[in-house]
């Protein structure tokens, strides 16, 4: 049953107009080419058609519209807000991480041997077990906030400011 054979009107029950704009969910869906988290975006969907039909004033247009216009908004507003959140967690530490494999990817293991450990003699004991915690042992923040009798947010600043000493130039071995 498609949107144009059943009329929409505000004086529906809320599950009678989910039922007909179910269509028009997966056609917005579609248009915005997402092809993962489905469910999650269906759900928004479904939220925005709630508040629409809450908010809705039969004498200010159509209420098809105004629905299409709910769901496409929200739907958008998630996709922002999601890329806006995947640009600030952009993970510094793997670079580092990666630049040290790429050293030994590259045949010169002797050198970034010596590279690791002129790095190492450079940092102080606390910071030398903090990294050797996260990157060789794979804990997370939080267990290694447990085993050194930290906070969670002082874990993980340490741990941040070793990797931005290790980018200052005086670490740049050659």
């Amino acid at each position: 049953m498609t949107i144009e054979s059943k009329k929409l009107s505000s004086t529906q029950t809320f599950e009678e107009v989910l039922e007909a704009v179910q269509p028009m969910i997966t056609s917005i869906i579609t248009k915005l080419q997402i092809y993962k988290d489905f469910d999650y975006y269906r759900q928004i969907a479904s939220i925005a058609v709630w508040k629409a039909w809450l908010k809705a004033q039969p004498a200010k247009g159509q209420f098809s519209a105004y629905i299409y216009s709910s769901i496409k908004g929200e739907i958008l507003n998630e996709l922002s807000k999601e890329k806006n959140y995947l640009e600030r967690i952009t993970v510094v530490e793997d670079e580092t991480l990666h630049y040290m494999l790429s050293e030994r990817e590259r045949g010169e293991s002797q050198k970034s041997s010596d590279y690791l450990e002129c790095i190492f003699t450079q940092l102080e004991q606390g910071e030398r077990h903090i990294i050797l915690l996260y990157y060789v042992a794979g804990y997370n923040d939080r267990e290694i906030a447990d085993i050194l009798g930290l906070s969670n947010a002082v874990s993980k600043k340490r741990r941040m400011r070793v990797i931005q000493r290790l980018r200052e130039p005086i670490f740049q071995v050659e």
